[in-house]
């Protein structure tokens, strides 16, 4: 967080989410969140590739504030507890209940948003917890921020990380230990020709894992939820690059963690985790169980059944209620939903180094080791502690985490050195800015200390500061199936130099502003956030780490720019559309050479150009159903059309491989002039490369999607 509006929209939609629904990315999930481009989100996709993942930056101005309004409920704050006093002044209540009730009805009534719950604290108690809009339509039910359940996404993964440093604490598990060692053998990870995966790895998201979310991290309304092991064994994600090098979210690893827990522990996940963290702290209102048949041992009982809140999709000017969102096949990483009341119980928590009450659910100095920064992707980028992300508010260093689902939107800040925490959550999937801006506004509008410091002066850029500019791909993304081309294109930055002497990146909604603040760094224009430029040993740029931290951006030539796979197929269906109306110009004259030579050759280019045309048309046909389809794409990939078009692309890529075995043929005819040759080889040369762009795009010789 901490980045201003121009900045965070570029963030919130290039990446984030990588997850949310994950990261929506489920984050973070919600930060870097996410469906997780130039197709993806074209396709509407985007969001969903984010589902439980970070949504990195996500920051807009808020809509002007109308007058305070009335809220549903708030509470006053309790007396003080005994407690560590806040470093930062007190917050006055009356005057921050009217600013969020200000923010959160101007963004409701802006964005079009159905109900939304927020709780604020400081140590000692509650400052304040409201809740707008509705959770229900029939029968219609106000949100109740003590009782209504909202979906929290990736911020489940917290409690993910306390149950594993419980077991640490206990002597159970070792974070330095090999993964394998705690998971039961059809779980164990492959070598893959890389060093084991410690639990640590999987702890700050640097176990090297590709990322994948379509087809299978919800599953589809109406269908079994699979158990969090038979999850794991089916949807295994591929090992693409050496644990520890580089934080790159995963869903899956904080799954597997929970799947360490359970082996660890001895306990079914949920269980272990009401058990040892929800009931010491008094979060009666908080579940990783879902609404699922009674016969299923995560079944959610009869006290909670009825307390969530519906999930809605703005629709022209309306909501449109959602069917639940099962997550239970991957619990740990995103399946949890509470109360603004229980979530206000958790950053006390956080705030008091891990006690609420007299209750400890970490010892001090297992907490202040969960606490500090683990990982950094360099030394000046933000960082990740023991799964909780570390990001600057001016002088104040953050414990949070942010979460999304297909239509939840959600974001918990904490700062442990000012004693105050925020916690916000939307039911509709127009809530993502809401959620991700109202901590920092807060913090920015009661505590000095957490304001931006001033820019420094812009410069202008000299002859060698050219080498940042380049086009740059997210690692965070799919790399074995043909989920891998969706991924890039929503994922690809474009960095550019202004003449004002400010970066310009390109790639979201509207472009960004970058003002050099050391030689690697760079600071948003607008708020706090940084890049932090990475080079090789030979000094050259090779990427950029994302201001939340959460993944890393490399720099890629042409051959891994999808924009420039697309170019080749509009040129190659302008050289397909060519090479048939030349052949119908022709038609009717008298066949010159060999009838195998020539005449063959031209049958097959003939052929293939049709087979070509109908590729990329079904191709885009398919990429517009998934669009039209929006966050439901999740589920419905891949769709029948769309392997139908990778169908037509195998048999172009036979019929082009015919075509260039009738090349000798062609530069043998008598009958045929210089420029026909030419023209002809053109068109076969031109085929080729794309079947070699299909294969590396994973359109070819590739799984669709994993399991």
């Amino acid at each position: 967080m901490g980045a201003a509006a121009a900045a965070g929209r570029f963030w919130a939609d290039l990446v984030k989410s990588n997850a949310a629904a994950g990261d929506s990315g489920s984050g973070s999930d919600v930060k870097g969140k996410r469906m997780h481009g130039v197709l993806g989100r074209v396709l509407g996709v985007g969001l969903a590739l984010q589902l439980l993942s970070l949504s990195p930056g996500v920051r807009a101005e808020p809509p002007a504030a109308p007058a305070a309004a009335g809220a549903s409920a708030q509470t006053a704050a309790p007396p003080p507890q005994t407690g560590a006093p806040a470093i930062a002044p007190a917050l006055p209540v009356a005057e921050l209940g009217a600013f969020v009730d200000g923010v959160v009805r101007a963004y409701m009534r802006e964005k079009g948003v159905a109900g939304v719950t927020v709780a604020v604290v400081d140590r000692n108690g509650t400052l304040l917890e409201r809740g707008y809009g509705i959770a229900a339509q029939r029968p219609a039910r106000a949100v109740d921020p003590a009782t209504t359940l909202f979906r929290i996404g990736s911020i489940s993964k917290t409690f993910t990380y306390i149950a594993a440093m419980q077991l640490v604490e206990q002597g159970r598990l070792d974070l330095d230990a090999d993964a394998n060692r705690y998971l039961p053998p059809a779980l164990r990870l492959p070598d893959a020709g890389y060093p084991p995966v410690k639990v640590r790895h999987l702890m700050t998201h640097t176990a090297g894992f590709e990322d994948s979310a379509l087809g299978h991290l919800f599953a589809r309304p109406g269908t079994p939820v699979p158990t969090l092991d038979d999850y794991l064994a089916r949807y295994r994600p591929q090992r693409v690059r050496a644990p520890g090098v580089h934080a790159d979210y995963s869903n899956y690893a904080v799954a597997l963690l929970g799947a360490i827990v359970q082996q660890a522990s001895g306990q079914p996940f949920d269980a272990y985790v009401e058990q040892h963290v929800l009931a010491p702290l008094g979060m009666t209102r908080t579940t990783f169980r879902e609404p699922l048949p009674a016969n299923d041992p995560r079944a959610v009982g009869a006290a909670l059944a009825h307390a969530y809140s519906t999930g809605f999709r703005y629709v022209d000017g309306g909501f449109a209620p959602q069917p639940f969102e099962h997550i239970a096949q991957i619990a740990p990483a995103g399946a949890a939903a509470s109360s603004a009341a229980d979530m206000a119980r958790y950053m006390r928590m956080l705030l008091n180094g891990g006690a609420l009450d007299g209750r400890a659910v970490l010892r001090p100095q297992t907490f202040a080791a969960m606490a500090g920064v683990d990982f950094r992707n360099a030394p000046d980028a933000a960082g990740i502690a023991h799964g909780f992300f570390r990001h600057a508010y001016g002088r104040y260093l953050s414990l949070e985490h942010g979460g999304a689902t297909l239509w939840f939107q959600s974001d918990m800040v904490v700062l442990p050195d000012a004693g105050v925490g925020v916690f916000v959550s939307t039911n509709t999937d127009t809530g993502r800015e809401l959620a991700t801006e109202l901590p920092r506004q807060i913090f920015e509008r009661f505590l000095a200390d957490a304001r931006p410091a001033a820019l420094p002066p812009a410069r202008g850029f000299v002859r060698g500061d050219a080498r940042f500019a380049g086009r740059y791909l997210a690692e965070r993304r799919n790399y074995s199936t043909l989920e891998k081309l969706l991924d890039a294109a929503g994922a690809t930055a474009a960095v550019g130099l202004a003449g004002d002497g400010q970066l310009v990146l390109r790639g979201g909604a509207e472009p960004t502003r970058w003002v050099q603040d050391g030689p690697l760094t760079f600071r948003a224009a607008e708020g706090g956030d940084r890049l932090v430029f990475l080079q090789d040993a030979r000094g050259r740029i090779s990427g950029f780490v994302s201001p939340y931290g959460h993944t890393v951006f490399d720099r890629i030539g042409p051959l891994d720019d999808p924009s420039q796979f697309a170019l080749l197929l509009g040129v190659l269906a302008l050289l397909c559309i060519g090479a048939l109306v030349a052949a119908w110009a022709r038609r009717g004259r008298r066949i010159h050479g060999s009838a195998r030579g020539p005449f063959g050759a031209t049958f097959i280019v003939i052929l293939a150009a049709l087979l070509w045309l109908a590729f990329i048309a079904t191709g885009a046909a398919a990429l517009a159903q998934l669009g039209a389809m929006g966050p439901d794409a999740i589920y419905a990939y891949p769709t029948p059309l769309l392997r139908v078009a990778v169908a037509l692309a195998y048999l172009c890529a036979a019929v082009s491989a015919i075509a260039l075995l009738q090349m000798p043929a062609v530069w043998r005819a008598r009958g045929w002039g210089a420029m026909r040759k030419l023209h002809h080889s053109a068109v076969v040369l031109t085929m080729l490369v794309a079947v070699a762009g299909l294969a590396h795009w994973n359109v070819l010789f590739a799984p669709l999607a994993l399991g």
